[in-house]
C-alpha cells in the first residue's frame, strides 16, 4: 500500500497550504476510516465553536473579562479557529480520497458561549479533548502513513492547549509532562452534548458526567457530580486520572476529595468498584464504568505568564485598569484633596469593606498614610483621590536630571532634599 505524502490545498484569502494528507491508492481499513471520521466530527465541532464565539464577542468583552489586551484573545482565537478549519478540510478530503463519505454534523453550544469567561473555560476543555482523542486514537490506526498524519495534527492541538492554559490566567502553561489518552467512546461521552441532530459515528458514547461544584475546584474540594445511573453515592467510586500516573486515584464517591499535589487537567470517571482504572486505552476497564469521563482543571500552580495575559482577579463584568505615572506636583494636588485635615496625616481605605469597590474613603488606618498638602511627600503614601478616579499605589524615588547640575551650582545640604522626586504610581 503506497501513498503520496503531499498535496496542495487552496485556502480562502490565504496562501496555498501544503498538506501532509495521504492520497488514496486503495480503500483505507475500517479502523483507519473510523478514526478519521471521528476526527472529522471533532474538528468540525472545534471549528464551529470558535467561529460562533469570535462572531459573538467584541473587543470590549475580552477587556471586561480581564485580558490585558483584547488583541491577545481575538488574534489567538482566530488563529486556532483557522487551524481547526484547515484540519477539517484536510481530514474530509482524506476520507474522500480513501473511499469514505465525510459526516457533516450540526452543533449547539448553549451556555458555553454565554460569556467570554465561559467560552475560554470551555475552549480549554475542548482542546484537551482533542489532544486526548488523537492520543487515544493512535493505537487504533493500522497504516503508519495515517498515523503520521494524525500525529501532525496532535502536536498542533497540544500547542492550542498550552495557549489556552495561559489565557485562563490561573493555570500552568504546561501543567504536566504527560497527557491522558481516551477512547473514541469516552470522547463522544464528553463532546456528544454539543452535537445537534443526527451524527451517527457507529459508536456508543459513555454516559456523560457533570461536575456540579459551584466554587473553584482545588485541593481539599469534595467533588459532587451528576450523571446517568448515578443516584446517591452508595456503592460508587470516583476515579481521578492525571497525566503520567499508571492508575487513577480511586475513592468512594462520598469521599471524592481532590488530593494535594495535583496540577492541571484531571479526567474523572464514576465506577462501580474500587479497582483503579489504568491510564491507557488498550487495557482500561469499560464494564465497571458508570459515567464519565469529565474533564476538570485543578489550577494549583498559577504562573506569571498567564497573569500577564489575563488578570485572575477580574470577573466577567469587571473593568480593566491602566497604570500611569504622575508628577510630584500632580501627586501633591491629589493628596491635598485627600487630606481630611490641614495639619496631620490620616489613614485611608475604601469603605466598601474588604474589597473597597465603591471607592469611598474611611479612616481605619489600614491602607497607608494620607499626607497634607506639603512636600516632600511621605514615602509610604497610598490612597484615593477625592473623585475616586485615581489610586496612588505607592511612591518611588526617581533621580531628577538636574541633580548633578545642582551640585556644581552650589546646592549642597539644602539642595540634597530636592535631588530626588517622589513619583507616585497611580492607577486610573
Amino acid at each position: 500500500m503506497r501513498y503520496s505524502t503531499s498535496s496542495i490545498l487552496a485556502a480562502l484569502a490565504a496562501p496555498l497550504l501544503v498538506s501532509a494528507r495521504p492520497v488514496r491508492t486503495r480503500a483505507a481499513s475500517a479502523n483507519d476510516a473510523l478514526v478519521f471520521q471521528f476526527a472529522n466530527v471533532l474538528e468540525q465541532l472545534e471549528t464551529e465553536f470558535y467561529a460562533q464565539g469570535i462572531a459573538k464577542f467584541k473587543d470590549a468583552d475580552f477587556t471586561a473579562a480581564g485580558f490585558s489586551s483584547s488583541l491577545i484573545a481575538s488574534q489567538t482565537l482566530a488563529t486556532i479557529q483557522f487551524d481547526e478549519a484547515t484540519h477539517t478540510t484536510v481530514i474530509q478530503q482524506t476520507l474522500k480520497d480513501n473511499g469514505a463519505k465525510p459526516l457533516i454534523c450540526k452543533f449547539k453550544f448553549g451556555s458555553a458561549l454565554d460569556t467570554v469567561t465561559s467560552m475560554a473555560a470551555t475552549a480549554r476543555v475542548v482542546e484537551y479533548v482533542g489532544v486526548a482523542a488523537y492520543l487515544g486514537g493512535a493505537v487504533l490506526i493500522d497504516d503508519p502513513v495515517f498515523l503520521d498524519a494524525a500525529a501532525s495534527i496532535l502536536t498542533v492541538e497540544a500547542r492550542h492547549q498550552t495557549v489556552l492554559n495561559i489565557m485562563s490566567g490561573t493555570g500552568s502553561a504546561i501543567p504536566s509532562a504527560f497527557d491522558i489518552p481516551m477512547t473514541p467512546q469516552e470522547i463522544l461521552g464528553i463532546a456528544g452534548g454539543f452535537i445537534d441532530g443526527p451524527c451517527d459515528l457507529g459508536l456508543k458514547a459513555t454516559n456523560p458526567l457533570t461536575v456540579t461544584n459551584k466554587d473553584t475546584v482545588k485541593a481539599g474540594t469534595l467533588l459532587t457530580v451528576s450523571g446517568t445511573n448515578i443516584t446517591g453515592t452508595d456503592g460508587l467510586f470516583c476515579n481521578m486520572m492525571v497525566g503520567g500516573a499508571p492508575f487513577s486515584i480511586n475513592l468512594p464517591l462520598d469521599k471524592c476529595v481532590v488530593p494535594e499535589g495535583i496540577n492541571g487537567p484531571v479526567a474523572l470517571w464514576i465506577t462501580s468498584d474500587n479497582n483503579p482504572l489504568v491510564n491507557n486505552v488498550v487495557n482500561r476497564a469499560t464494564t465497571q464504568q458508570v459515567a464519565g469521563p469529565a474533564i476538570l482543571f485543578i489550577d494549583s500552580q498559577p504562573e506569571m505568564l498567564g497573569q500577564l495575559v489575563r488578570s485572575s482577579k477580574t470577573g466577567g463584568g469587571a473593568s480593566s485598569t491602566e497604570t500611569t505615572t504622575i508628577t510630584p506636583d500632580e501627586a501633591s494636588k491629589i493628596i491635598a484633596g485627600a487630606s481630611s485635615t490641614s495639619g496631620a496625616p490620616s489613614s485611608t481605605k475604601t469603605a466598601a469593606g474588604k474589597d473597597g469597590k465603591d471607592g469611598k474613603a474611611s479612616t481605619d488606618g489600614q491602607n497607608g498614610q494620607a499626607a497634607p498638602a506639603s512636600t516632600p511627600l511621605p514615602p509610604d503614601f497610598k490612597g484615593k483621590s477625592p473623585d475616586g478616579k485615581t489610586t496612588v499605589d505607592g511612591i518611588k524615588m526617581v533621580p531628577r536630571p538636574q541633580a548633578n547640575a545642582s551640585a556644581s551650582s552650589g546646592a549642597s545640604s539644602s539642595g540634597a532634599a530636592s535631588s530626588s522626586a517622589a513619583a507616585p504610581s497611580a492607577t486610573k
